[in-house]
C-alpha cells in the first residue's frame, strides 16, 4: 500500500493508530493493524507495540506483531534509522514472527530542554519527508499524548514539561508540539 501525498499518509497513519487502539470492534482493529503493516511507517510502532502487548484479541495482537515485523524489515532495507530512542529501557518481545524491541520516540524521563532537541530532530525529519510543519507537529504531539495517557509517570512528566514550557529555551514549533500534546492528553495548560 502506498500513499503518495505525505500529508494524507500521516493522516491515514494517525487515523489507523487511533482505530487500532480505541475501536471496540476487533475486526476493525485487525484491519487497522494490517493496514499499518502495509504502510510500513515507523510512526505506527508505538501503537502497534501497545496493541501487540495489550489488545484483548489474540488475532489483533498477532497482526500487530506481523506489522511490526514488516516495518522492521523495511527499515533494514532502507537503512532508515530516524526513530529516536525514547526510554531508558528496552523490552525484548518474543513472538512467533521474531523478536521486537519496544521503545518510544522521545525520552520522557528527560527534562523539557533535553527532550526538546529530540522533538526538534523528529519534526525536522518528518519535514524532510515532505510532511508539513503542522502535520508533523500534530503527529509528534499525539505520540507524546498517547504515552502520557497510558502511563501516570509519563503524564506527570508531561505536566512538568507544561509548567516549564514558558521558561524553556526551545523553538516555537517544539513549544507548540508540547502544548498540543498537553491538550491532547487532557491536561489543563498552566
Amino acid at each position: 500500500m502506498s500513499i503518495k501525498n505525505p500529508d494524507y499518509k500521516a493522516l491515514a497513519i494517525s487515523s489507523l493508530c487511533t482505530a487500532l487502539l480505541q475501536d471496540i470492534d476487533a475486526d476493525t482493529r485487525l484491519i487497522a493493524a494490517e493496514s499499518l503493516g502495509k504502510l510500513q511507517s515507523e510512526y505506527a510502532i508505538p501503537a502497534l507495540t501497545q496493541a501487540m502487548l495489550n489488545d484483548s484479541n489474540k488475532n489483533v495482537r498477532q497482526k500487530a506483531a506481523e506489522a511490526l515485523g514488516k516495518i522492521g524489515e523495511q527499515s533494514k532495507m532502507t537503512g532508515d534509522s530516524r526513530v529516536i530512542n525514547a526510554t531508558n529501557y528496552y523490552e525484548n518481545i518474543s513472538t512467533g514472527g521474531g523478536d521486537y524491541i519496544q521503545g518510544d520516540y522521545i525520552n520522557m524521563s528527560q527534562d523539557l530542554s533535553q527532550a526538546a532537541s529530540q522533538i526538534q530532530s523528529l519534526l525536522e525529519k518528518l519535514q524532510q519527508q515532505g510532511i508539513t510543519v503542522d502535520v508533523a507537529q500534530e503527529q509528534v504531539a499525539q505520540d507524546i499524548a498517547n504515552q502520557a495517557k497510558n502511563s501516570p509517570k509519563m503524564r506527570d512528566k508531561l505536566v512538568n514539561w507544561g509548567q516549564s514550557v514558558g521558561n524553556a529555551t526551545i523553538t516555537d514549533v517544539v513549544k507548540g508540539a508540547v502544548k498540543l500534546a498537553i491538550r491532547s492528553a487532557g491536561i489543563p495548560l498552566p
